[in-house]
């Protein structure tokens, strides 16, 4: 009778995937894993459990762990330029500069791609020739992602430029007002509650939304070189937190 029990209770059979589905299957769980818990979540024995497969399994698609490690970095950073292509072909929802800084935030913080890239620059893992790195950087090595997006934005300003009477502006300064953005954006998507917090700006959602909002303006002017194309916005202000001004006038 126990013998009987025994075997009706035995585990469930594996699900059976196609090689095709069991890699994405891997991918993705390796890719939420690092998103929520950093490299530190990178464990082949953890990544096996969510999925449901074994340990040798992962070995059998991948090779080891650094063969899993390369194909995520491709396949995230492909996914983050399809995504960001298709986010920002989006009609614009209220003020397009605004809306274009959210999309972005979205991209980088909501979906941990912000994460993603800075682990990759900070561990040295985005080699110029592999794919990843054609993505971000190029296929030379001088310009990928935000080149794209730096000559679409200079033929919107060169086009403003001729209709109000103004110079073309330089493609170096339009790269260079990307390439500034860009770092605000992911420094925003990475640490943007603690430095917004840290600058006395509040410590909500709608607080760093605010900050977002602010330096999209910003942005707006120096791409059109004119205070008169943009509506005035100020600085956002910052809610008062009477223990936040207490600690300060007690340093004081």
């Amino acid at each position: 009778m126990n013998n009987i029990v025994k075997k009706d209770q035995r585990a469930p059979k594996r699900k059976r995937r196609t090689a095709e589905v069991a890699r994405r299957e891997i991918l993705d769980a390796a890719k939420k894993r690092l998103m929520d818990q950093g490299p530190d979540g990178l464990r082949l024995k953890v990544i096996a459990e969510d999925v449901g497969i074994s340990h040798s399994s992962i070995i059998h698609h991948f090779g080891s762990r650094d063969g899993l490690l390369k194909e995520l970095r491709d396949d995230a950073f492909d996914a983050l330029a399809r995504d960001l292509k298709k986010r920002l072909a989006e009609p614009s929802q209220g003020d397009p500069s605004i809306d274009f800084f959210e999309k972005i935030s979205s991209t980088l913080g909501e979906q941990g791609y912000g994460r993603l890239l800075a682990w990759q620059v900070m561990s040295g893992n985005l080699p110029i020739r592999a794919s990843v790195g054609m993505t971000v950087l190029g296929p030379d090595g001088s310009g990928g992602l935000l080149d794209g997006l730096s000559r679409r934005l200079h033929a919107m300003r060169s086009e403003w430029a001729r209709s109000h009477d103004q110079p073309i502006p330089e493609l170096d300064e339009t790269r260079t007002i990307v390439a500034m953005c860009a770092c605000t954006a992911l420094g925003e998507a990475i640490a943007g509650d603690v430095m917004v917090r840290s600058a006395g700006l509040g410590r909500t959602p709608e607080d760093r939304k605010g900050y977002r909002a602010w330096f999209a303006k910003q942005a707006e002017r120096m791409i059109y070189s004119t205070t008169a194309s943009v509506s005035t916005l100020e600085p956002p202000k910052k809610e008062s937190h009477s223990a936040d001004e207490a600690e300060i006038n007690e340093l004081g």
